[in-house]
């Protein structure tokens, strides 16, 4: 399975729930599109939650819309699990020689 990007195909998914929703929902929906957009649901980009994927999942699941329960268990399941790009890598590094690894502990660890 090809992993999907929370900031595109996410985003493309929720575009399409939105269309069907009127009121508190649409405003829910607006509200998880723009942090989507936004990296909040990224799994190295998001700077709000210490866990991104728990929190689209918990929002998705308070909507209360079924197409949301659906996209809340494919989420959960892993189809929008991103791998870490070179910026990331680098941020992972800087973050990981901050808290007080080595720069040896870092390759061993992650690759990096």
């Amino acid at each position: 399975m090809k992993r999907k990007s929370t900031m595109v195909e996410l985003v493309q998914e929720l575009e399409k729930i939105r269309a069907g929703c009127r009121g508190e929902d649409r405003d829910r929906l607006d509200f998880l599109i723009q942090e989507a957009k936004a990296g909040e649901y990224h799994d190295y980009k998001n700077q709000k939650y210490t866990c991104g994927k728990v929190a689209v999942v918990t929002l998705l699941k308070g909507v209360g819309k079924a197409e949301c329960d659906w996209l809340a268990r494919r989420v959960m399941n892993g189809e929008f699990d991103e791998e870490a790009d070179e910026e990331d890598k680098a941020n992972l590094k800087k973050a990981a020689l901050e808290g007080g690894f080595s720069e040896a502990q870092c390759k061993e660890l992650f690759g990096l």
